[in-house]
């Protein structure tokens, strides 16, 4: 009887051993499932709150790419337009401001209404002006001494035509190594040539040498160029052309 009671009690602990060691490892199993998910939960929520960064910063990112991609189109807009004025202005300019050739026609005919010839009679004689005409040389070279504040009077002109036309000038005394006044003009300076008509009319041309003028008589324009002679002189040539 009482070797029966030994073996109740004896599987009795067994089965107590046996569910204890299952219910320690299921309480382990059960801890470490736990531990699991809430570390995966974590790194989840971890990880979403990382995305949500990210993709705020790409939201960010974009918007400021689209603005400086608009402001870069604007500024390309802007740039064209700036371009399309200055290459109006530069056309502008081209057309309405006159090369050195056509500034010294204005010039010239300035002059001439300054000095009281009227606007009609000029543009007439422009009208009538052209390039395919005869001109005859006005014999051979002449020269004459320029005027300046140190020498004037002998040998001070040249008369051209029989005398229809007489040619005086006035320039600056050149400098000697101390700085004072000799008695010939400088040729690096301007000059003030006088065409003297015999009937009274004078004309005035003003500049560097060699300087080119002309003077229109009647039916005949004198056309002489004056450049740089010997010291103290100016050599002038001249032909005359049918006019206008």
């Amino acid at each position: 009887m009482s070797l029966g009671l030994s073996d109740n009690r004896n599987r009795l602990r067994r089965r107590r051993q046996v569910f204890g060691f299952v219910f320690r490892w299921g309480l382990v199993l059960a801890v470490g499932l736990g531990v699991g998910l809430w570390a995966k939960n974590i790194g989840t929520e971890v990880a979403n709150q990382e995305v949500r960064v990210l993709e705020g910063r790409l939201s960010d990112i974009t918007t400021e790419s689209a603005t400086l991609r608009s402001e870069i189109a604007g500024l390309t807009a802007a740039l064209h337009s700036e371009r399309d004025r200055v290459d109006e202005w530069r056309e502008r300019y081209e057309a309405d401001v006159p090369n050195p050739q056509e500034a010294e026609i204005l010039a010239a005919a300035r002059q001439r209404i300054a000095e009281g010839i009227s606007t009609d009679r000029l543009t007439a004689v422009v009208g009538l002006a052209r390039d395919d005409v005869a001109c005859e040389p006005l014999g051979s070279t002449k020269r004459f001494i320029v005027n300046n504040e140190i020498q004037s009077g002998a040998n001070g002109s040249v008369s051209f035509a029989n005398g229809a036309i007489t040619i005086t000038a006035s320039g600056e005394a050149a400098r000697n190594a101390g700085g004072q006044p000799v008695g010939w003009y400088d040729p690096a300076k301007p000059v003030v040539a006088i065409f003297g008509h015999l009937g009274g009319e004078t004309f005035q041309a003003e500049g560097l040498l060699p300087l080119h003028h002309a003077v229109a008589v009647g039916g005949t324009e004198y056309r002489f160029s004056l450049v740089s002679g010997a010291r103290a002189f100016i050599q002038v040539t001249g032909e005359a052309c049918p006019f206008p």
